[in-house]
């Protein structure tokens, strides 16, 4: 035998040898449908990698797991819901893979009644909107999400200036008075938000939105005659994951949202929140060239979560929001004809001073105002919770502090002409509030919750009001054709 025949004959016996005792790493395995059909040609995954095998006509797939443990195969059929599934070792025997189907319905939890619960059991009219699908659609603030719950009303000429009504009722939208509490709760993660100026913020992280239609004021306090909001956030996990989404669309809307959440020890969890929307104004100021009505929004949101045995969850959570558009600023849509003397009507009364509107047409969106539009606002705070199971029931406290600014300014003659030409209502806003409740099983038949809440409230101007007339103020409230009217700085003085 020669030098070569020799080589070839030991690298093939070395080949066989390798073959018949290299270590399996393959899986094998059948997907099939919740009927218990095999499901031809589902894409087998080996996650974090390329490769990829396809079942055969029986639903069958072997697939190479590259000696990679642990790993994580994902299973994709059109029509059905993706699955993951994690190997810690490799299986010894071919597995059996069973999707659902995509149109099958999953079963939607609430804590509406301070408990976690199936929708389908609680016999309150309720409209539960996830946070992915809150997202999908764009909704992220309560303005946009009410195109998603046609029960929901809300009206908004500034923050401040806000109300949210379900079926009609609520609250009377108007010029706010401070002291009155919205008829409609709004509450995040079991805390109660007092001023309605919240629900113009944008969403942080949410992970579900509930409203429930009709008087809550058993479960939710007396603030909520006509319903009320019970919003979700993401939690903090020990699992590692991030997530960042962008949006853009026109006129310059610009909107950024990231969360980052994992592990800081065995038993200390984080998440850390982002968002954030900029947009172009959509109003021309004929005067000043500039855009008003814009976006800008900024909020943050962190949590920590910690769990010193597996019945009890300490979460303390901190979060700030600002707004700082140039807005509201309002346009004229027309002029009609009133049942005043001729030198009342307004026309006659602008033109009398000199003066003509940008335009009456709505829709070519110019103003001419002489105060600059300014809407700032602060909003945040922090809370702790502790849930901790006892019993067959669990116990809740929730202890948060808030706060709310408000810095505004407004042209509220809406025209270039000095009448009423500064409207102020700066606000200044801290409440305290704290909640006991014992949520379960008292008797086998018998369910229910018993607790206590407190809150205190703060709310004051800083420095105080202003409401100030123009030069031109007399003309509209002139009421009589008395030559005295038109005394030259007549009313100036008094300014």
């Amino acid at each position: 035998m020669t030098l070569l025949h020799k080589t070839i004959t030991s690298l093939l016996l070395l080949i066989t040898t390798t073959t018949l005792f290299a270590p399996n790493r393959n899986v094998e395995g059948v997907v099939k449908d919740k009927n218990n059909q095999p499901l031809e040609l589902a894409n087998v995954l080996l996650k974090g990698t390329k490769y990829h095998a396809l079942t055969d006509a029986n639903g069958k797939f072997t697939i190479d797991t590259r000696e990679k443990l642990p790993f994580t195969l994902i299973v994709q059929f059109v029509g059905h819901q993706t699955a993951e599934l994690r190997f810690t070792s490799l299986p010894t025997n071919p597995i059996e893979i069973v999707l659902k189907s995509e149109n099958q319905l999953n079963d939607v939890v609430i804590t509406s009644r301070r408990r976690i619960e199936k929708a389908q059991n609680v016999p309150i009219p309720i409209s539960v909107v996830g946070g992915r699908q809150a997202e999908q659609a764009g909704a992220f603030n309560v303005n946009r999400l009410k195109e998603l719950v046609p029960s929901v009303q809300l009206y908004s000429s500034n923050p401040r200036n806000t109300t949210i009504n379900i079926r009609g009722l609520g609250s009377t939208f108007g010029l706010t008075n401070d002291g009155i509490d919205p008829g409609v709760g709004f509450y995040v993660d079991g805390v109660y938000y007092a001023r309605p100026a919240a629900t113009t913020l944008d969403f942080v992280d949410v992970d579900q939105i509930e409203v429930l239609r009709g008087p809550q004021g058993t479960l939710f306090g007396k603030n909520t005659t006509a319903g009320a909001f019970n919003v979700t956030s993401r939690k903090a996990s020990f699992t590692s994951g991030a997530n960042l989404e962008l949006s853009y669309g026109n006129y310059g809307f610009i909107q950024a949202k990231a969360s980052i959440t994992g592990a800081l020890s065995k038993k200390i969890a984080a998440r850390l929140s982002f968002s954030g929307t900029q947009r172009d104004g959509l109003i021309e100021n004929i005067v000043t060239g500039k855009k008003v009505n814009d976006l800008n929004n900024q909020g943050v949101r962190g949590q920590l979560l910690y769990t010193p045995t597996e019945n009890t969850d300490i979460t303390l959570a901190v979060d700030y929001s600002k707004q700082r558009p140039d807005g509201y600023a309002q346009v004229i849509a027309g002029v009609v004809q009133t049942n005043r003397a001729a030198y009342r009507q307004f026309n006659n009364i602008i033109n009398s001073l000199g003066y003509s509107l940008p335009s009456t047409n709505p829709f070519d969106r110019k103003i001419d105002h002489d105060t600059p539009w300014r809407s700032g606002q602060d909003l945040g705070g922090a809370s702790l919770n502790i849930n901790s199971k006892i019993g067959n029931g669990k116990l809740t406290a929730t202890s948060a502090w808030r706060f709310w600014n408000w810095d505004p300014s407004n042209d509220r003659d809406f025209t270039g002409l000095s009448v009423l030409r500064l409207s102020q209502a700066t606000s200044k806003h801290q409440q305290w509030s704290q909640e006991i409740r014992y949520a379960g099983t008292f008797l086998p038949k018998v369910t229910g919750v018993v607790g206590i809440f407190g809150i205190g409230q703060d709310l004051k101007t800083d420095p105080y009001h202003i409401e100030e007339s123009g030069s031109a103020q007399w003309r509209f409230s002139q009421d009589s054709t008395d030559p005295l009217w038109q005394t030259p700085d007549y009313l100036t003085a008094m300014v």
